[in-house]
């Protein structure tokens, strides 16, 4: 089992709960929590993916940040900014909203690399 205090647990837990705050999962009524999806992840079809509970969300959310820290998502990268993280993951639907949301949760500015985040 790996420690919950390993930089790269911490990195991807601290960012999925920057994510899952500018999704707007911690408002009781919103989709994301509904959903048990704090991440508004979407399946291939594009619509919102719905979990049994928010601990398979959450997981969900999780691999997904991992994949953008490692380097292994198809879509993003560790050297991509948060900002434009933003552009891809909200669609392009108010990613500087999204940005700043993320950046001050995780105490940094939108030009940031997320895969500086590690060594915040």
């Amino acid at each position: 089992m790996i420690s919950r205090s390993n930089p790269r647990i911490l990195a991807v837990r601290r960012i999925a709960e920057a994510i899952a705050t500018a999704e707007g999962y911690y408002l009781p009524s919103s989709l994301p929590a509904r959903l048990n999806n704090p991440g508004s992840l979407k399946g291939s079809d594009g619509v919102l993916l719905r979990f049994e509970t928010a601990d398979e969300g959450w997981q969900a959310l999780y691999r997904q940040v991992e994949l953008m820290i490692t380097g292994k998502s198809a879509y993003y990268r560790p050297t991509m900014t948060i900002q434009e993280i933003a552009q891809i993951y909200t669609g392009g639907d108010k990613p500087e909203p999204w940005a700043r949301i993320v950046a001050a949760k995780l105490g940094t500015t939108p030009d940031r690399p997320i895969g500086e985040v590690l060594y915040a």
